[in-house]
């Protein structure tokens, strides 16, 4: 589940990937911008968990469980 906009509250969506991606944002509610100073290293290593998460999807597509 994400966050909402740090200003108005309502609900944007804000999750880590979100904020990667868009650094720099405009809230549809209220048009606040949000910028958010994005960790180099925290996001590389984020980058590297979803492709590692997508390769084991991928290995496992089709195995039945149980």
């Amino acid at each position: 589940m994400g966050l909402p906009c740090p200003s108005c509250r309502n609900p944007i969506g804000l999750d880590l990937g979100f904020i990667i991606r868009n650094p720099i944002s405009r809230c549809p509610h209220c048009d606040v911008i949000m910028e958010f100073n994005v960790n180099e290293k925290i996001a590389e290593e984020y980058k590297e968990v979803l492709n590692e998460i997508e390769n084991i999807k991928k290995e496992y597509k089709g195995v039945k469980f149980g």
